[in-house]
C-alpha cells in the first residue's frame, strides 16, 4: 500500500503532461462548450440518468446478495439508501474510501453483520468491482489498434514476471497465508460457486450500465464516438479518478476522458460536453441523492421526515374530500 500511494504522484504528473500535450492545441472555448450542451437532446440525457440510477441499484443487489449468503437479510430499500449514501461520503470527502469503510462497517453493524462478515464482504466488494473493471479496461486496451500492442506486451511482462519470482521462490513462503486468508474471506459469506459467479456478474454489470449511460450522452450531443471510444475513455477516467488524491477524483477524471476522446478524433467542444454532462449524471446526481439518502439513514430524521408527511396527508385530506364528495 505505501507503495501505492508513492506511484500515486508520479503517475498523476506522467498524466498530467500526457493530457496537456493532447489537449494544448484543442482546447475550446467556454460559448463552444455551451453551444454543445445547449442543443443536447434530453431524452437522451434523461436515458443516462436513469442507467446512472440502474447501475447504483444492481451495486445495491451486489451488496444484499453477499449479506445474504452471510445471513444478514436487508430490505431491498435500505440497501440502497445505504449504497447511495457510502457512494457520496467516498466520493465527497477528504480520505473519502476510508471513511466511506468506516461508515458502511457502522451501517452493516447496525443491520446484524459481524464484523467478520462485514470485513469479508468489504474484502469480495473491492475485488469482484476491480476485477470486473480490470476486464473492462484490458478489452478496451486490447481493441484499440494504438493500444493493442503495448497492451499485450504488459500482460505478457506481468505474467512473466510473476511466474519467474513464484519460481525463485520470494512468494512460496507468502502463498499459503493468502490463499488461507482468501479461504476464509469466502467461507466467511458462504455460498456456492454458482452464487460467487452471480455476484461476478452483477459487478460487471454495474460498470456495463455506467459505460451505457455514458454512450448515452455521446449520443445525446451526437458526438462521433464509436462503442470502443466511449469504452476507453470511460476506462481512463475511473483509471484517473482512482489515482487522484482529491475526492471524486475532480478534475482528474474529466481530464483524462476528455484528452482520450480528443485524441481519438471527437472535437474539444464535444469532448468537453460530454464530459461536463455525464460528470453531472454520473458524479452529482448521484452525489446529491447519497447526501439526501445518508440523512434519511439517520432514525430521527427519518421518523421525523414520516412524521412530517403523515401529518401534512391529514392535513390536506379534507380538502380532498372537499373536492371530490361522495355522491
Amino acid at each position: 500500500m505505501r507503495m501505492i500511494r508513492r506511484l500515486k504522484w508520479p503517475a498523476m504528473a506522467g498524466l498530467a503532461v500526457l493530457a496537456y500535450l493532447t489537449l494544448r492545441d484543442a482546447l475550446p472555448s467556454p460559448s463552444e462548450v455551451w453551444d454543445v450542451i445547449a442543443a443536447a437532446d434530453a431524452n437522451w440525457l434523461l436515458v443516462a440518468a436513469v442507467f446512472q440510477l440502474l447501475a447504483m441499484a444492481v451495486f445495491a443487489r451486489f451488496f444484499r446478495r453477499l449479506l445474504a449468503l452471510g445471513g444478514v437479510r436487508v430490505s431491498r430499500p435500505r440497501i440502497l439508501a445505504v449504497t447511495f449514501a457510502r457512494n457520496a461520503v467516498a466520493g465527497s470527502l477528504p480520505a473519502g474510501p476510508v471513511v466511506s469503510v468506516a461508515y458502511t462497517t457502522q451501517v452493516f453493524t447496525k443491520l446484524g453483520a459481524g464484523k467478520r462478515l462485514i470485513a469479508a464482504v468489504l474484502v469480495l466488494a473491492a475485488a469482484y468491482s476491480g476485477g470486473t473493471f480490470g476486464v473492462l479496461a484490458l478489452v478496451a486496451l486490447v481493441f484499440s489498434p494504438e493500444t493493442r500492442v503495448v497492451t499485450l506486451i504488459a500482460v505478457g511482462g506481468v505474467i512473466a514476471v510473476a511466474v519467474l519470482v513464484f519460481k525463485a521462490g520470494h512468494l512460496l513462503d507468502r502463498v499459503p497465508k493468502v490463499a488461507g486468508q482468501l479461504r476464509a474471506t469466502f467461507n466467511t459469506v458462504g455460498g456456492t460457486r454458482r452464487d460467487h459467479l452471480r455476484l461476478a456478474h452483477l459487478a460487471l454489470l454495474n460498470w456495463v450500465l455506467d459505460v451505457v449511460s455514458l454512450g448515452a450522452v455521446c449520443v445525446a450531443i451526437e458526438a462521433t464516438a464509436n462503442p470502443h471510444t466511449v469504452l476507453l475513455g470511460f476506462v481512463a477516467a475511473k483509471t484517473a479518478a482512482a489515482l487522484a488524491v482529491v475526492p471524486g477524483g475532480l478534475g482528474v477524471a474529466e481530464v483524462g476522458m476528455a484528452a482520450t476522446y480528443i485524441a481519438a478524433g471527437m472535437s474539444g467542444g464535444q469532448a468537453a460536453a460530454v464530459v461536463l454532462l455525464y460528470r453531472l449524471v454520473s458524479y452529482w446526481m448521484n452525489l446529491v441523492l447519497g447526501w439526501i439518502a445518508w440523512i434519511l439513514l439517520h432514525d430521527p430524521v427519518r421518523k421525523a421526515t414520516i412524521g412530517g408527511l403523515a401529518r401534512l396527508g391529514s392535513s390536506l385530506s379534507p380538502y380532498v374530500y372537499d373536492r371530490h364528495p361522495t355522491p
